[in-house]
């Protein structure tokens, strides 16, 4: 068993007010706070929300403050002192990108004014708004705000980003990469969000799941955080456990379509199963099941169906209920929410409500725990939550008193290596167009652009969705194809769909041509909206388009923490397959340079005073594997993963500095036990690699210039780059490194294939 991960503390900002305790009144009281819709207008008569009324949750950068707060609020709760490194986990699916959402008329003005030759005349708000747009941006101003320093992450899968998050916390306590970890989940209701997923048919009159008369769900604010540390460090300490976190599992829906999931429930009952035996429980041990429970009759099917393959014959004996149906939907901090009723629950051997359930739609049989709360012998429970794209993503959670002890140790990840390759660049397609970024010459750019109807047939649609999630697809299909993984994998046999995970990291995703799509409409008539504006966009998309091709149900992440994330998603996949939870990572980065970011970037570089260094459209991705299943696949290794590691220090967001000592620290980290070989450096992002301690670095001759603006794929195509070298270079090594603003840093330890690791 894995050593064991508790939370000790718990904080929450919601419609009912400002803590848990205000949350855990609401939840005795089974009342929902719903209210009328303010600030935007209605859509077709659906005119509520749960959005946070208190003057003092006004103003623009109002979601900072409430995830700050909800985080403090979890912090005094854990009490201290905490040894170590602290990690800060942050789920999110539109960060604070409302700023410029809301200024967007201001923002085309501007863009306008630059075309011109004349002043954009930009004020302070504005600028500050394009430069949080990216929404990873969120967890900089958390850190630096909190005074954080240590790894920092970003998910967004949709309404299931914060589980994700809070996974990946729980994945690195396991490993001993982190001490302590902070999770945030956050995300509040704008009007592309509110008219993108009413046009979508999600939002309903009102929130009433597992009514006879439900159609849809009501959306709102909220923040969420949780504190985890490993059982024995909180031991040491004398700390108070509130419930071990002791398991959890992601899977993807085995589902063509790219958003809607199947109402069959298998893939949910799959990552429930999947949950359990992470944690060491059954499903006879399971006493309450913590909904997703949106109001939408979809989901509401898919659920019960999932609780009865779980389940069997018992699952009418197990309580279902919905936290939404009091709080609202609040997107990424809904399951962090939701996570902390259902610690709530455990710890006072009680149930909440579902509210408004006066009449249960008579095809769902399940007890859905209607109007009143009531108690009930909980042993353990699953927090169950499902996000646009095919994610869903459990967590078991269980009293300290009813856990499998586990192993108190961390476990450290060993390497891992790379089968494949993939890469979109302002050079070309495929690795082989990054050897033009090598020598002093000016590297030509390509002379045809990229096509995802190369990769797949028209048939599919790929080419309808955004072009972000279509560069991430065609890296993807070069680097399986380049590992021989045929695809689609199959159902059965010795490398199979739901054993394989993507992992995607981007700085933007397709969220900027959705703002660029939408925004215009809001302002003129947002009855022009249609399901497509904003349901092709998600940023999550790259790794959904992947997974559909590959026929891959397996876990399936997207980090959106910045230029570093397609470093980190290979961390995060090392990490995975270090776990056992799959036998194959595709591990990537995409961004588009699409026109809203390009203009941001010229915007900004002249308030600045300096060039500027455009977005281009760009992907890549790498396909890794443990060793030994390598070697049983017979595939060709054409590096080793020998170390990945990522830091941040708790700069603000605008800080365009090199954060010196957190690259430092990462080029430290992966270069250790290796500090007498000579390093060929790959280095994006700027910053002095003179201080790098006794990691010995020498010029590879590689010119990231020449990749132009390729966001969170520039680091990986470097890495693509590295990896071709040090192929056929023996004994040779290379270390991929990366800064970005706001003080974060990400390294990578590739080495030559020459025995010594296989």
């Amino acid at each position: 068993m894995s050593c064991p991960v508790v939370i000790t503390g718990m904080g929450a900002v919601t419609v009912f007010g400002d803590g848990c305790p205000a949350l855990f009144d609401a939840l005795r009281a089974g009342e929902s706070g719903l209210h009328a819709l303010r600030g935007i207008a209605v859509a077709r008569g659906k005119d509520r929300s749960a959005q946070i009324e208190d003057p003092r949750r006004a103003g623009t950068w109002r979601l900072s403050g409430m995830a700050v707060d909800a985080a403090r609020e979890a912090l005094e709760q854990a009490g201290g002192p905490a040894r170590g490194v602290t990690g800060l986990y942050v789920g999110t699916t539109g960060g604070e990108n409302r700023a410029l959402e809301d200024r967007w008329d201001d923002f085309l003005a501007a863009r306008r004014a630059l075309e011109s030759g004349a002043d954009p005349g930009m004020d302070d708000e504005l600028a500050e708004a394009m430069v949080r747009f990216p929404i990873g941006v969120l967890a900089d101003v958390l850190a630096h705000r909190l005074d954080i320093a240590g790894p920092r992450y970003v998910a967004t899968n949709a309404c299931a980003s914060g589980t994700i998050a809070t996974a990946t916390a729980l994945l690195a306590l396991r490993q001993g990469t982190v001490d302590r970890a902070v999770v945030v989940g956050a995300d509040h209701l704008k009007a592309t969000s509110y008219w993108g997923a009413e046009r979508a048919g999600f939002v309903g009159h009102d929130l009433r799941p597992f009514h006879a008369d439900r159609d849809g769900s009501v959306l709102g604010d909220g923040a969420g955080a949780l504190v985890l540390e490993r059982a024995a460090d909180v031991a040491a300490r004398g700390g108070t456990p509130l419930a071990r976190l002791a398991g959890w599992a992601v899977t993807c829906d085995d589902n063509p379509h790219a958003i809607i999931p199947p109402e069959d429930g298998a893939s949910n009952a799959e990552a429930v199963r999947l949950a359990l035996a992470d944690a060491g429980l059954t499903p006879q041990e399971i006493d309450y099941f913590n909904a997703h429970g949106t109001g939408t009759p979809l989901i509401d099917r898919l659920e019960t169906a999932s609780a009865r393959l779980v389940f069997g014959e018992r699952a009418g004996q197990v309580p279902i209920s919905s936290t939404k149906s009091l709080v609202g939907h609040l997107a990424a901090a809904s399951p962090i929410i939701e996570a902390i009723a259902t610690v709530y629950c455990l710890r006072e051997q009680w149930v909440h409500p579902t509210a408004k359930l006066d009449r249960i739609d008579p095809a769902l049989t399940l007890d859905y725990v209607p109007l009143r709360g009531r108690p009930q012998r909980i042993r353990a429970a699953v927090s169950n939550s499902l996000g646009g794209g095919g994610t869903n993503a459990v967590l078991a959670l269980c009293r300290e008193d009813h856990a499998p002890a586990g192993d108190s140790a961390a476990q450290p990840v060993p390497d891992v290596v790379v089968t494949g390759t993939g890469a979109v660049s302002r050079l070309g397609d495929g690795p082989g167009a990054l050897e033009a970024a090598y020598g002093p010459n000016t590297a030509p750019e390509r002379q045809r652009p990229f096509s995802v109807l190369d990769h797949i047939d028209r048939s599919q649609g790929y080419h309808y969705l955004s072009r972000c999630a279509q560069l991430g697809f065609g890296a993807a299909a070069q680097a399986l194809a380049d590992a021989g993984v045929a695809v689609p994998l199959p159902a059965e046999g010795p490398l199979t769909g739901r054993r394989v995970a993507v992992v995607m990291g981007t700085a933007v995703g397709g969220l900027s041509a959705m703002a660029e799509t939408l925004c215009p409409h809001l302002s003129t008539d947002p009855t022009r909206i249609t399901p497509s504006m904003s349901l092709d966009h998600g940023p999550q998309l790259a790794a959904t388009l992947v997974c559909r091709a590959a026929g891959i149900t397996g876990p399936m992440i997207t980090l959106i923490s910045g230029p570093i994330a397609a470093l980190q998603a290979v961390e995060i996949g090392r990490a995975l397959l270090a776990a056992d939870v799959c036998d194959l990572v595709v591990a990537g980065g995409a961004d588009a340079g699409d026109v809203p970011m390009r203009a941001t970037a010229r915007l900004l570089a002249r308030r600045r005073g300096r060039a500027a260094l455009e977005p281009v459209d760009s992907a890549a991705c790498v396909v890794l594997e443990r060793p030994a299943g390598a070697r049983e696949r017979g595939a060709t290794v054409r590096a080793v993963v020998t170390g990945a590691a990522s830091w941040s220090e708790p700069l603000a967001p605008d800080r365009t500095d090199a954060a010196a000592g957190a690259l430092a620290r990462c080029l430290t980290a992966v270069g250790t036990g290796s500090v007498d070989q000579p390093h060929l450096s790959y280095h994006l992002g700027g910053g002095n690699l003179s201080d790098t301690g006794e990691v010995k670095l020498i010029a590879s001759g590689f010119r990231a210039e020449a990749l132009g603006g390729a966001q969170a794929a520039g680091p990986l195509l470097a890495a693509v780059a590295a990896v071709a070298r040090v192929t056929v270079e023996p004994g040779a090594a290379a270390i991929v490194s990366a800064v970005a603003p706001g003080g974060s840093a990400a390294a990578l330890r590739l080495a030559s294939p020459d025995g010594r690791h296989l």
